[in-house]
């Protein structure tokens, strides 16, 4: 049964980081074809293409903020999860 737990325990981690990674992917491609777009269709001197600076931080905080966010929870839970099990074989069973 521990073999069965801890395979689905590893199984759930790689379709989290399949869902983070289709949805950062989506994310990405979103505003590289926002970009994309707009560079196509501007004057050299358009005021859109002047702010391109922040792009990068648009595009690459919001994957990374996910990931991290994923990964405290994790942590979170572990450490709960390691909590109570310490505590339960701690108690004499009778």
């Amino acid at each position: 049964m521990q073999g069965t737990t801890r395979a689905a325990v590893l199984e759930a981690r790689q379709s989290m980081l399949r869902v983070w990674m289709t949805l950062s992917a989506v994310w990405v491609m979103f505003w590289l074809i926002i970009a994309a777009v707009t560079l196509a269709s501007a004057t050299p001197l358009d005021p859109l293409i002047v702010p391109c600076g922040a792009f990068l931080p648009i595009v690459a905080t919001p994957p990374f903020v996910l990931l991290a966010i994923g990964a405290l929870s994790r942590l979170a839970f572990e450490s709960i999860s390691d909590r109570q099990e310490r505590r339960r074989h701690s108690f004499p069973t009778s």
